[in-house]
């Protein structure tokens, strides 16, 4: 799991515990548990991505009848089953592909509402470690990749000659969030790549991401490769989104 070491280990100890208390969360592991089980075991691949779909679902299902009593007695539990949802939902993509990273990126959004709320719950609460930035000395120095790509990243909220004001605004401000999450996440993350990946699908606005779905804007297209690009970091070091390498080549 990502995180420091005493997040890993509320992830390993506390995390299922609450799951005792709170079914959707026990489903949210257990997706991610066979997701995990078909990562390493191909020969029975089908099988455990089977297991992982019914035991994602059913964690759906149940958190959204929770969120209507969201509040300090469920916060933790609500929030581990959304960060534990959306690994699920790179693991277990039925295909990797443009539709389904846009699919991705939407339900993305709506974890990040239950995420957003809880924060001041969580902070002060027993999971409040995976959530706390790292401090500087915890930090590794930014890979020469990683520190390159934020250049370029910078480079694309340039405004352009022959691009309609609405078009440009519209990209040179999804680019600059882009460019602003990748530059948090190096601040503060011991897994830069992973953590602005995560966060600028939340960051964007409704009508980037129509363009997205849309395609005919190709400036828009180039963003998007850019976090394609930035997705590929991320999962050469995580096993949850290796299926997302060379997605970049695919859309």
């Amino acid at each position: 799991m990502p995180g420091l070491d005493v997040a890993k280990q509320i992830w390993g100890f506390a995390v299922p515990q609450e799951g005792f208390k709170h079914p959707y969360l026990m489903h949210s592991i257990l997706s991610f548990s066979a997701n995990h089980l078909a990562y390493v075991n191909l020969p029975r691949a089908s099988y455990y991505q089977m297991l992982a779909s019914t035991h994602q679902a059913a964690a759906l299902t149940g958190l959204n009848r929770a969120l209507a009593d969201l509040g300090p007695a469920n916060c933790h539990a609500l929030f581990a089953s959304a960060s534990l949802t959306v690994m699920n939902a790179f693991a277990d993509a039925r295909t990797h592909s443009k539709e389904v990273l846009i699919e991705t990126f939407q339900l993305l959004r709506g974890m990040s509402f239950i995420l957003n709320t809880a924060v001041p719950w969580i902070e002060n609460g027993p999971f409040a470690a995976i959530i706390r930035p790292a401090n500087s000395d915890q930090l590794n120095k930014p890979s020469a990749l990683l520190s390159s790509f934020l250049i370029e990243v910078q480079a694309a909220s340039y405004p352009l000659p022959s691009v309609s004001a609405e078009s440009q605004a519209r990209r040179i401000k999804a680019a600059e969030q882009l460019r602003q999450a990748l530059q948090y996440s190096l601040e503060t993350s011991g897994h830069p790549a992973l953590r602005a990946a995560m966060t600028w699908p939340t960051q964007i606005d409704a009508d980037f991401l129509e363009a997205l779905k849309e395609g005919s804007d190709a400036k828009v297209h180039e963003l998007l490769m850019l976090y394609c690009r930035l997705l590929e970091m991320a999962s050469a070091e995580w096993w949850f989104i290796s299926g997302w390498r060379g997605i970049s080549a695919r859309i």
